[in-house]
């Protein structure tokens, strides 16, 4: 697909935040493009996510966001939602409260469950070190190539196009590529770790996580489990084997991730004394999360420059909340182009 000389917005990034952009200003129909570097859409973060719903997240506003996120997938793109609940366990009681409090406060229903509650769903927890646990039954799985292709449909996406040079041109600005150049009124900065380069902005930081496919068997439509605390770690079916992530945050610079030692050591370490700590790896791959300072997601219009609207700094929980970081932008994208 070749890049038109203009379009009311121009959305830098193919990924979650970027794709959902685009979907949403479809939904309110504003001419856009997604203007992807690589060969393909979602090739790092988006493409590598370990797909749970999770809708309880740090904070308030990210809750606020995956929760939002969470029902526009149940409710519009059923066929990427798996509903199979969520178990998140804690080994710290404050920790279970202050989840459980969010979850009232955002309407979200959650179960309380003590250990041998987490035992009888997932034996094989072993040596977690769980001391409360909240059930969260609206929580799911994403297919996250599936929903790729969702936010994708019928939306503008030039691949091969990473920008090379934005310059203020007029009310918008100029976005030159190696496909050529294309004026917008509007500029979404989605390049998920990348983001904020192109207008020197500092940059985000990044961490490195290994996921990893093991050989065991998790009870069919169990929940997932994600173990909150010093030794976090997280759990989930996947065709006849076990996905786990030992949770691991290594800081690094925005890359091509690629497994490494240090990932297996952190897996063999979260699962000591588990039903799984000797389980056989059979795939694994690496993945990056991407922060802000405050560690908020920064959605909407720049501040000091009219054109310009952000949609970064996910930090992980981009497959949940897509469709909703899509509508806050998208409504920041048509309030920018109404000034």
């Amino acid at each position: 697909m070749q890049i038109p000389s203009t379009s009311d917005v121009a959305i830098v990034g193919g990924g979650f935040a970027g794709l959902a952009t685009a979907w949403a200003l479809a939904r309110r129909d504003i001419a856009a493009i997604v203007l992807e570097r690589e060969a393909e859409i979602g090739r790092f973060a988006s493409g590598r996510s370990a797909g749970l719903g999770r809708q309880l997240a740090e904070d308030d506003a990210t809750s606020a966001l995956t929760v939002r996120g969470a029902a526009l997938l149940r409710d519009e793109m059923a066929e990427v939602w798996q509903p199979c609940g969520g178990i998140l366990s804690f080994d710290d009681l404050a920790a279970a409260e202050d989840h459980a409090a969010r979850a009232a406060r955002l309407g979200v229903a959650v179960e309380r469950l003590d250990r041998a509650g987490v035992a009888g769903r997932w034996p094989g927890v072993g040596g977690l070190p769980i001391i409360a646990a909240l059930h969260v039954p609206s929580d799911g799985v994403i297919d996250v190539a599936g929903l790729r292709a969702a936010l994708a449909r019928g939306v503008r996406v030039v691949c091969g196009a990473g920008v090379e040079r934005l310059e203020p041109v007029g009310r918008g600005a100029r976005l030159t590529t190696p496909r050529g150049a294309i004026e917008a009124r509007v500029v979404v900065d989605a390049a998920g770790a990348w983001a904020g380069g192109l207008t020197g902005e500092p940059p985000l930081a990044s961490y490195k996580r290994h996921v990893y496919i093991v050989e065991a068997t998790a009870a069919a439509g169990a929940p997932y489990l994600w173990h909150i605390g010093a030794g976090e770690v997280y759990v989930r079916g996947d065709a006849g084997g076990m996905l786990v992530s030992p949770c691991d945050a290594t800081a690094t610079a925005p890359a091509d991730q690629q497994p490494d030692r240090s990932g297996e050591a952190a897996l063999r370490a979260r699962l000591a004394g588990s039903g799984w700590q000797t389980a056989r790896i059979a795939r694994s791959w690496a993945c990056q999360r991407a922060f802000t300072a405050d560690r908020r997601m920064r959605l909407g219009r720049d501040p000091a420059r009219p054109w310009l609207v952000w949609a970064a700094g996910l930090g992980g929980h981009g497959a949940t909340a897509a469709a909703a970081v899509g509508e806050v932008v998208a409504a920041a994208c048509a309030e920018a182009l109404a000034a």
